[in-house]
Order: C-alpha cells, then structure tokens, then sequence
C-alpha cells in the first residue's frame, strides 16, 4: 500500500507570524531556511501575495531546498504518525528529474538528500501562540532516477500494473517527456523532453491580458486559474474556458505532435498497445481529446488515477526494490516490508505539485 501526499510547489518569504492557521498538507504555518522564514504550498497560496517557484531548479537552489525540506518533513512527520514506530525510522528515499536535467543533477542531488539535516519550522497552537520545532533528519539511502522511469516502475510494478509494450507521456508543468516502454526499460531513442505545460499557460495568461487585469499575479497563480478555467473578478465570475481550450490546441500542435513525430516511429506504434497519459497535464480533457483525434484510432489513449502522483509513487516503490529485497514478481503495493525500520519514501518535487509517497 502506498500513502501519497501532495502539496503546490510555491513559497514566499516572511516576516509576519501565522498565529491562526498551519498549512493544512504540511502541517506548519512556516519553515526557516538560511535564518529566513517561508510559507510553503498552500499557505504560500493562500496568504502569499507572490508565491513562486522556478522551473526545473536544481538542488543547490533555495526553490528546491524549501520544496524538498517541506517534502522531507512532511514525510517524517508521517512516518512517526505510523504507531509501528517509536523513533523515526531510517529514510530510503529515491527523487528524480526531467530527462533534460537528469545528468546535470543527479550527483548534486544524491549529496544534497545523503547528508544530515536540521529542520526549524513553525506551528501555530489552538491557542493562538507559535511554538517553534526543530527535526534532525539523518543521512538517508538516496537513489536519483529519471523522472520518466519512476513514472515507469508504478505503471508496471504499482496497482493494476500494465505489460506489454505501450507508450507512456508525461505532461508535467516544467517538461513533457514521452517515450516507449517495454519490460526491459525505456527505449531510449524513443526518449524525448521538451515544453511542459507552463507553455499552455503563458498563451493563457496573454489571452487573459486582452480581457482582464489579473493584478499582478504570479505564474503559479494563473496556473490555478487556467486549471479552473474561471476567475472571479469585481465580485463577477468570468469564465476562460475558451482561452484554455484554444491554449491546449496551440501547446498540443506547436510542442507535444511534433515531438511526437521526430522521435516515435511507425515501428513503434505497431509494438505499442496504447498510450499511457501521465501528470497533471492528464487530468485536461481537451488536452486528452487531441491525443484521441490524432493516435486514438490505431493507439488507444488512457490514463491513470491520480496520475500528478504518477512519478513519486514509482519512486516509493524503487525504493524498496534497491534495498536488496526480490519484489519483481509481487505486487509491490500489497509488499509488507521485512525491515521494519527503514521507511520507503518517494519524493517528486514538480513543478506545480511535489508529491510525497510513502510505501507502508
């Protein structure tokens, strides 16, 4: 069984104090990092007024640090929640980036995830008063893979797992990775990496410009609305699903159809059985319906349950496989793990969303 987690990829630095209200999926009002204080995820939302992040940052950025102590957090708090421990277990933790970063991040970031932390946040009480705690996360067991062959291991290894060759896309915030999966692995000349949906979202944002004023809103915040496809301004609901719809088409026939067509060929369409949608980009019905108009006929499309949760439930369960104990041929889900004090963790720091999975 795995438990996933998910909170907005967004912070903003501080300095008031949250005396009412903790971040409903974190926990804390805030979090402190090189002496500044930081709303996190749905706080940042909620009563940030410019709540960001950078696209694809890497692991010595404060984007990723924030997110990630956040993520690690979240996760041991919940481990020390589970009533089978007493002390907090040792992490294995695997995360993983875009094909496009993958290389140039991996070695960072298993330094970054390995050494020995000390985590300061903040709790509003009942009470209205703000207490602050410290969490010393010890050195962890760390794999870094691809984001894609995470996405991989719980389409083929999680519930309801698929066989077979089949195309697997992941339509991500920052990138949007595709490529042929088999039961060896990715093919790799199939591989490719290229605009995620932000680039949906920038054409958005320019239609809204010619009809609204958003009042300054940041990226993430426009993301929100075009997710909804509605925005109340002046007390008046205005409705965007026109402009979302014309942004996906032109995102779909600029960005993800070519790509599709200079790195998937005929031969590979004739071994795939389907293709397999993944990320939040997958819960976009018209998104999903242009995918249908052009492969639907010969290549069924689909997607999956929760598919944002896609990649951190994949790394969950990688975790456990490299921890040396034979699960290739069980369902990995319903694996009881043998080593009760070492907690497998799976941590997917998106663009939009970070996903925080936890195999139990």
């Amino acid at each position: 069984m795995v438990k996933t987690f998910s909170f907005p990829s967004v912070y903003e630095a501080t300095i008031r104090e949250y005396y009412t209200s903790n971040d409903p999926i974190l926990g804390f009002s805030k979090i402190k990092l090189d002496g500044v204080d930081y709303i996190v995820g749905l706080q940042a939302l909620f009563e940030g007024v410019s709540p960001h992040k950078a696209i694809n940052a890497s692991p010595s950025d404060a984007d990723y640090r924030i997110i990630s102590q956040s993520a690690i957090l979240l996760a041991s708090n919940s481990c020390m929640s589970n009533s089978k421990f007493v002390k907090l277990p040792n992490l294995s933790i695997t995360t993983g980036f875009p094909f496009a970063t993958f290389q140039s991040n991996k070695e960072e970031a298993e330094e970054y995830y390995k050494s020995e932390k000390v985590i300061t946040y903040y709790k509003a009480e009942e009470n209205g008063n703000t207490i602050t705690e410290q969490k010393l996360i010890p050195a962890c067991k760390v794999s870094i893979l691809p984001e894609l062959a995470g996405c991989d291991i719980a389409l083929r290894k999680g519930e309801n797992p698929i066989d077979g060759n089949f195309i697997i896309i992941s339509l991500g915030y920052g990138t949007c990775e595709g490529a042929v999966s088999k039961p060896e692995g990715l093919l790799s000349k199939s591989t490719f990496s290229t605009h995620g949906m932000s680039y949906a979202v920038d054409l958005f944002t320019q239609e809204l410009n010619k009809n609204a004023y958003l009042r300054l809103k940041t990226d993430h915040q426009v993301d929100q609305i075009f997710t909804k496809g509605f925005v109340y301004i002046d007390r008046k609901r205005k409705d965007f699903g026109e402009e979302k719809r014309r942004s996906l088409q032109l995102y779909y026939s600029n960005v993800i159809s070519p790509a599709i067509k200079r790195y998937m060929s005929d031969e590979d369409f004739e071994i795939c059985s389907k293709i397999v949608l993944v990320g939040g980009g997958a819960y976009h019905q018209d998104l999903v319906n242009l995918f249908t108009e052009e492969f639907g006929e010969f290549c069924p499309i689909t997607s999956v349950p929760s598919p944002e949760k896609c990649a951190s439930i994949g790394y969950a369960i990688n975790s456990k496989l490299v921890s040396g104990t034979e699960i290739a041929d069980k369902d990995a889900l319903s694996y009881v793990p043998e080593d009760s004090t070492t907690q497998y963790i799976g941590i997917d720091i998106g663009n939009a969303t970070t996903c925080v999975s936890i195999l139990l």
